[in-house]
């Protein structure tokens, strides 16, 4: 399979009233709102890969775990992705930061049928450090829009036949941050099977210093927000 397009989902939580309170905070930090609720970015599919390293130019840039449906011909799979974004140009130009860093999609799949019945109780979970031992991320798909719905909401000029949706995150434990490695999890607790995803960042950018590397994100990078189920 060959997508056409990779589409990132924003603001796809459920709960509406958290989502436009973030959409507030974001808009005191100069951030422009969203033209919808939720929001679709696409990136070019050149940017998926499942390489086991990750190579930006940019010092300030995070992973996001997430669900991801990958659609062909009208089969729905589910896999586990990193909608890694650059922090400094999200505040800027949030399309422009999709784009700027390479999405991993990971190698393996279930089928979208197989686990829809339980959809709400698969867990998604993150770790980051050196070790990628450091909990970053951890809750429940059933915060998050269901995929069907997020399916049926994208605004398509012309719709693919194959492509790949990132349905959203959950908020960081304690912040965001820039690590060197990305670990992620999506579990099935009824069959305790595993989607999988473990990769390093790496910078090519060689003006800078080592205390550049795992340590918060600043208002400067990140625009002074947490992650909020982006």
């Amino acid at each position: 399979m060959r997508p056409e397009v990779a589409i990132i989902a924003g603001y796809a939580g459920r709960d509406r009233t958290t989502i436009d309170e973030h959409i507030h905070e974001l808009e005191k930090l100069g951030i422009a709102p969203p033209a919808s609720v939720p929001a679709f970015y696409s990136v070019p599919p050149q940017l998926l890969t499942q390489g086991a390293a990750l190579v930006t130019t940019e010092v300030a840039t995070s992973g996001e775990a997430e669900a991801t449906l990958v659609v062909h011909e009208g089969e729905i799979f589910v896999a586990i992705g990193s909608d890694h974004t650059d922090r400094a140009a999200e505040r800027l130009d949030i399309p422009l930061s999709k784009r700027s860093c390479d999405k991993l999609l990971g190698s393996s799949a279930w089928r979208l049928e197989d686990v829809i019945d339980r959809w709400d109780g698969l867990g998604l979970r993150s770790w980051i450090g050196a070790d990628a031992s450091e909990l970053y991320q951890e809750g429940a798909l059933g915060s998050l829009l269901p995929p069907r719905e997020l399916l049926a909401a994208i605004p398509w000029r012309r719709e693919p036949r194959s492509f790949v949706l990132f349905c959203g995150t959950l908020p960081t434990v304690a912040g965001m941050r820039i690590s060197p490695r990305f670990r992620a999890q999506l579990c099935d607790p009824s069959t305790e099977s595993l989607l999988e995803i473990d990769y390093a960042i790496e910078t090519c950018d060689h003006i800078g210093s080592a205390a550049d590397n795992d340590r918060p994100l600043t208002p400067a990078d990140s625009g002074g927000a947490p992650s909020a189920a982006l």
